[in-house]
């Protein structure tokens, strides 16, 4: 992968600006000239805009789409987010996993995009996909409430090592719609993660995946709003992994393990388990973060292993669905 995620991510957010009247966003450069883009704390936001966002946050290398309706069943029909991508472990694990915890002066936020791939440059992800960032510019994206100020701005440059006017930066809170979006848009995410961190699976042998996880519907309760967006995932995301296995190596022990329901903890709601982990999101049992249902596609014996599953009654009751009837 020779093209900067950083250089590709810079282009969406050109376009964001551009067109940020119509996608319902608001843009501000700070006094460092930072550029920051507000995509739900005071600005709207909109569909199109999540999807850009997602976008963002996968380091531009990865199409995003929005499917209306996404079929959960015969029951229940919702928007869905649809993300496909060629790189799977570099766009997942090196940009869009939200691996950055900033905290500056009571400011915090949960930091992904492909400004990581400055800050976190040595880590392990970006020597096994033999990908070198080498640009000057950083484009970060910010699960926050508040948008942040010339001193958080300041932080992100420095530690990125660019210079502030080279940095861009997206928020979005979790109860927004643009919010809902984009952590919907993290199932395939969820899965490479749990192969590389928990199954110490080689991820680069991923080639191509694709997921379909249904849009959280908004709720302004930020930490509802936290609960219901993990859910989405754990107990209504779908995944698509084709993967190139060594000669003899079986998938389907990866396939058995990857899915949420492998999980001991499963049947928790996330703001249960967060709540158990002191509500701390980096304490959390790793093994959660995984998909609903899976399926893997063995590139080299032809085989397709098919695990997990779509748990309506829980992801009904997480989404606080209300059934209402009309009678004549």
């Amino acid at each position: 992968m020779s093209e900067s995620m950083n250089i590709a991510a810079k282009k969406i957010v050109d376009e964001m600006v551009q067109k940020a009247d119509r996608l319902k966003l608001i843009t501000k450069t700070l006094k460092n000239g930072t550029c920051v883009i507000d995509c739900g704390v005071n600005a709207k936001g909109s569909i199109k805009g999540g999807e850009l966002f997602t976008k963002v946050c996968l380091g531009g290398i990865s199409d995003v789409g929005i499917s209306i309706p996404g079929d959960l069943s015969d029951i229940i029909a919702m928007p869905a987010v649809k993300v496909k991508t060629d790189f799977p472990a570099l766009s997942t694990l090196g940009s869009q996993k939200a691996g950055w915890k900033i905290n500056i002066n009571n400011y915090y936020a949960i930091g992904s995009g492909p400004a990581q791939c400055h800050k976190f440059k040595e880590d392990k992800i970006y020597e096994i996909c033999e990908y070198t960032e080498d640009s000057d510019i950083a484009v970060i994206t910010l699960e926050a409430d508040e948008l942040p100020n010339e001193e958080v701005a300041d932080y992100i440059a420095r530690e990125c090592g660019v210079l502030p006017e080279n940095l861009s930066i997206l928020v979005a809170p979790t109860s927004s719609l643009v919010g809902s979006i984009q952590i919907s848009g993290r199932a395939i995410e969820n899965g490479v993660y749990k192969m590389f961190e928990i199954m110490g699976f080689d991820v680069t042998k991923i080639t191509y995946a694709a997921g379909i996880t249904p849009i959280t519907p908004v709720d302004p309760d930020s930490l509802k709003a936290m609960g219901k967006t993990n859910d989405a995932i754990i107990f209504g995301g779908r995944t698509y992994y084709y993967i190139e296995p060594e000669e003899g190596e079986s998938l389907e022990e990866i396939a058995v393990n990857l899915p949420s329901s492998a999980c001991e903890s499963y049947g928790k709601s996330f703001i249960e388990l967060f709540e158990e982990a002191g509500k701390d999101f980096y304490k959390m049992p790793k093994e959660v973060f995984a998909p609903a249902e899976v399926i893997v596609n063995d590139m080299v014996t032809g085989e397709m292993f098919h695990t997990g599953y779509i748990d309506l009654k829980r992801l009904k009751e997480s989404f606080e669905v209300k059934e209402v009837r009309f009678d004549k």
